[in-house]
Parts: C-alpha cells; sequence; structure tokens
C-alpha cells in the first residue's frame, strides 16, 4: 500500500476509534447515573414498604454533623457512639447534613436519643429546632422544649404550632433545606446525643412492592400506591407538570415519579433537580430501569444485612500495600511486563474508587490509606526518570496552542449574558497542584509505559488518554473533555518529555472550560458519586 493512502487509512481509523471511545464514554455515563438513580430509588421504595425512614443520623464521628463541629460549645467529641457536647453557657448548635431538602409534611416526627446533665433545677435548660427553608431564607425556631436530667427519647411534632422568626409567630415549615439543634445549658455541663431521625407522618401509605407499577400522566390523581408519574423531557412543560403534581399531592401516598432519560446526562441531573425543588419527598425512578428498581427493592425489603465485617476491608488493603512492596522491590524483569504490571498497580485503586462510584468526597480511613498507598508507590516509579521538567520552547508553544483550542471551544459554546463561574485564586493555585500530579501518573507513569508495552507512540498517547477520561466518570462531559486533551498532552510528552508546560497548559484548559462552558454541557467538575450529589 502506497505511504500516503496508509497514512490516510491511519488518520480515518484514528478517527473512528476516538469517535467510539467518545461514544462508549457517554454511555458508561448513563449507564452508571441510571445505576444511580436505580440505587437510590430502591433504597426509597424498600424503606417506604417497611415504614422506615431514610433520615437517621447516628452521631459516631465528625462526618455525621454538619462542618464536623458543634457551633458555639466550649467543647465537643465523639465517644462511645455518641456526640458528647459541654456547653459554655451560651446556647450551641448541632447541624445535621441534608443531601437535599426534606419533605417535612412526609417526615414530621423528630426523634432524638439525648442524655443531660442534673439540669431539673435550671428553667434555661431548653432545645429548640432550628429550620431554613431555602438555605438563603429567614431562620424558623420551635417553641423551647426544656431538657430533664438523664437518656431519655425526646419527640418533637415538627408539624405542631409554636413557631418563630425574627420573634414573629409563622406556619409550621413544609420544607427542611437546613435541620439544626439548638441546645442552652448551664455553663460546664454536658449533653450527649446518639441517634436522631425524621420518622414518617402516622398514617403514611406504604409502597405495595409486590403489585406491578402503572405509569400514568401528571393529572391523573392520586390514591394508588403504585402509580409512577410521568414527566416528559420537554423543558416548557417541566415546571407545568411538576406545578401539577404539587397542587394535587398527598403527603401520605408515596410520591412516584418517572424520570425521562432521554436527554444528556446533564439535562437529566438538571431535570432531577427541578423536580427534587418542587417536590422533595419524591422518589425518582429511572425510565430505563423501572423493573431492576422494584425487584432491587423488593430484595432490600426482605434482606438481612449482611454487609461485609470491616475487619475485612483492613485485610484487603494491606494485601495491596504488601503487593506494591513487593511490585516494587522485586518487579518482574521482562521490561513490557513490568510496564503493564506497574500501570495496573498505579490505576488499579484510583479507578475502581471512582468509576465503582465509591468516591464521595469524604473518604473514610480505609480510602484515605488506599489513596495515599497509590501515590506513594506512584511517586516511587519517579526514578529512573526519563522525563524532565521545564521543556523546550517548542514544547511551551504547543502546550499553549491547546490552552487557545480549549479557550476557543469554551468561548464559542458560552451563551452571551450568562456570567461565568467564579474560580477563585485558592482554586487557581490547588488546581495547578493537582494539574501536575495528574500530568505526572497520566504521562510520566502511565503513557511512558503504554509505549514500553504497546511498542507504539500513539498507541500509547490513545491509552494514556483512555485512563485520565476514566478517571473523570461518571462525568460525561469531562470524560470526552479529558479524552481530547489527554490526547494532546500525552503526544506532547511522549515527544518533549517536559512536565511544567503540560501541567499549565492543563490547568489554564480546565479552569477556562470550567468558567465558560453552561452547566447543561458541564455540570461541574465534580467525579465518582461526588457528581451525583
Amino acid at each position: 500500500m502506497p505511504s500516503p493512502v496508509r497514512s490516510l487509512v491511519a488518520v480515518a481509523t484514528g478517527i473512528i476509534v476516538l469517535a467510539v471511545t467518545a461514544w462508549l464514554l457517554v454511555q458508561l455515563a448513563e449507564r452508571q447515573f441510571t445505576a444511580h438513580l436505580r440505587d437510590q430509588a430502591a433504597h426509597a421504595l424498600a424503606l417506604s414498604a417497611t415504614g422506615d425512614t431514610p433520615y437517621r443520623w447516628r452521631l459516631q464521628g465528625a462526618d455525621d454533623i454538619v462542618a464536623g463541629s458543634v457551633f458555639g460549645a466550649d467543647d465537643s467529641r465523639f465517644s462511645d457512639s455518641e456526640l458528647v457536647v459541654r456547653s459554655s453557657g451560651s446556647p450551641f448548635e448541632v447541624g445535621l447534613p441534608l443531601t437535599r431538602p426534606v419533605d417535612l409534611r412526609r417526615f414530621p416526627h423528630l426523634q432524638i436519643a439525648i442524655a443531660a446533665d442534673s439540669v431539673a433545677s435550671n428553667p434555661g435548660a431548653k432545645l429548640q429546632v432550628v429550620v431554613r427553608e431555602k438555605l438563603d431564607a429567614p431562620e424558623l425556631v420551635t417553641a423551647s422544649t426544656s431538657l430533664q436530667s438523664g437518656a431519655r427519647a425526646l419527640a418533637i411534632d415538627l408539624a405542631a404550632p409554636g413557631w418563630t422568626s425574627q420573634a414573629h409567630v409563622v406556619a409550621a415549615p413544609v420544607v427542611a433545606a437546613m435541620l439544626r439543634l439548638r441546645v442552652a445549658l448551664p455553663a460546664g455541663q454536658q449533653l450527649r446525643l446518639r441517634t436522631i431521625s425524621l420518622d414518617r407522618i402516622q398514617d403514611a401509605q406504604p409502597v405495595d412492592l409486590a403489585r406491578v407499577p402503572r405509569v400514568v400522566d401528571p393529572h391523573a390523581g392520586t390514591g394508588d400506591s403504585t402509580l409512577i408519574f410521568r414527566l416528559p423531557f420537554r423543558q416548557p412543560l417541566q415546571k407545568v407538570d411538576i406545578d401539577a403534581l404539587s397542587a394535587s399531592v398527598d403527603s401520605r401516598a408515596p410520591l412516584l415519579i418517572l424520570l425521562s432519560q432521554r436527554g444528556r446526562v446533564e439535562q437529566q441531573i438538571a431535570l432531577r433537580d427541578a423536580v427534587f425543588a418542587a417536590l422533595p419527598g419524591a422518589i425518582l425512578i429511572p425510565e430505563n430501569a423501572v423493573d431492576a428498581t422494584f425487584a432491587q427493592a423488593r430484595a432490600q425489603a426482605t434482606a438481612v444485612d449482611t454487609a461485609p465485617p470491616e475487619f475485612l476491608r483492613w485485610l484487603a488493603l494491606i494485601a495491596y500495600a504488601l503487593l506494591l512492596g513487593l511490585a516494587r522491590v522485586r518487579p518482574p524483569r521482562a521490561p513490557r511486563l513490568r510496564a503493564m504490571a506497574e500501570i495496573a498497580l498505579v490505576l488499579a485503586a484510583p479507578l475502581w474508587l471512582i468509576v465503582a462510584g465509591q468516591f464521595d468526597g469524604s473518604p473514610d480511613a480505609p480510602q484515605k490509606i488506599l489513596i495515599g498507598l497509590s501515590l506513594i508507590y506512584a511517586v516511587s516509579l519517579y526514578v529512573p526518570r526519563s522525563w524532565r521538567w521545564n521543556g523546550s520552547a517548542r514544547a511551551w508553544l504547543l502546550a499553549a496552542a491547546i490552552v487557545v483550542l480549549a479557550a476557543s471551544l469554551g468561548f464559542f459554546l458560552h451563551r452571551p449574558g450568562e456570567a461565568l463561574r467564579a474560580i477563585g485564586s485558592g482554586h487557581v493555585a490547588r488546581y495547578l497542584a493537582w494539574a501536575l500530579l495528574q500530568q505526572y501518573l497520566i504521562c510520566a507513569v502511565c503513557a511512558e509505559r503504554w509505549r514500553i508495552v504497546s511498542g507504539n507512540v500513539a498507541v500509547a498517547a490513545y491509552l494514556g488518554a483512555l485512563g485520565f477520561a476514566l478517571m473523570h466518570a461518571p462525568n460525561a462531559a469531562l470524560m470526552v473533555a479529558t479524552m481530547f486533551g489527554g490526547l494532546c498532552w500525552c503526544s506532547l510528552y511522549l515527544r518533549e518529555r517536559a512536565l511544567l508546560p503540560l501541567a499549565l497548559s492543563h490547568a489554564a484548559s480546565a479552569l477556562l472550560l470550567l468558567a465558560l462552558l453552561p452547566a447543561d454541557i458541564l455540570a461541574s467538575a465534580e467525579v465518582s458519586a461526588r457528581f451525583f450529589q
């Protein structure tokens, strides 16, 4: 085959491979979002069927309260599966984390397992509940509940009258976007909190999981626990349909809504958020997994908790650490086998955390150690070094050209009149360091070794970029962007072996796209389970 024809075939093949890869990445994002919706809906359906509540806070660690601390307390700590707070004499507040607003019409009964020091002789010992219906709305405060000495179960009806706001009597809130406990105790005395829950309305109707669900239009009415209301994915009708349901909603019956999945993931997330903003008590069932959702809910409703013991996670972590140490001390002798093993060990942990949806932004101790071990191993591959920090003028010019391409794309897709996303100087500094680490992992570690494995620069650049894209799952737009950006950076690295130009190009390109692209194209820069929050 003549050389020009061979080159043309190679270019055409490359374009087809990249197009198919981009399509597959989008399909991966859609499948992960469907799985996320299915899991969330199945859990909510199982709780409804059994009468349990999704709002239960077990105060065992800093992640169980807002900001990880008590506001205004003299001292607080977690001990023996409870939160122990010592009063300074001024009221203190305990914030309860909410992933989204709570429908207080469906969950009005606040139950608190509480214990206080001897306060029977002090009428100032009291507890109030503080609610904001929107995060920027005024505080609504319940009437004071007197605290008694010793351990007890405290029950507060949030639907009862007695709420005030700015010294004015107001109606009980129907939604809680913020939920706090405000406690007043004499100075030096302690309060112990073990569990807090929001229980369902007393005459709540459970979901009948044994019945086949029936999908109906929003105006079909209520009264059947197996009705699922259809919300067509048509922007002009979304608000009409949601408002129609909101006007006729029965807080005793479960509100099941079919979420259309005919748009991009970012559009589906926008629709989900719009539904939750109007109907926070809704259970959203993915259109592509109705039967699977109810089957999973039935299994959960009758299953016994079979979570693996915690020590198994630690044993797996120890085994992984030993494997990393062995691979570093006694690596395979064959160059290709060694390169393949090092790629696998560097990518295994982050890809498992991200693609499997294990990372929610608040890693626990085993996950932190896992991330740390992976980074230590990756940094240990620094020697022998085949790259340099600074690059030639050509390396800097080519890196700058990637920034120009990203800026051009951002300005082309940016909508006139739409505000730019704010990016602070601290964010820029942190992201520059993060971009440098990513370029080291993807280029200096992975792309370099893919070249050894494949013996082909183009294949090495593609595989390096693919790994880079997968580490941004399930964010579809971000995966596609990092796929093509990673292809440019890996190709440039394999040509110039310089990291600083790549890191600056990566940081500048990413921040420009984040600032310029509309939210329905690039929802956020989050990855893994955190992307769906």
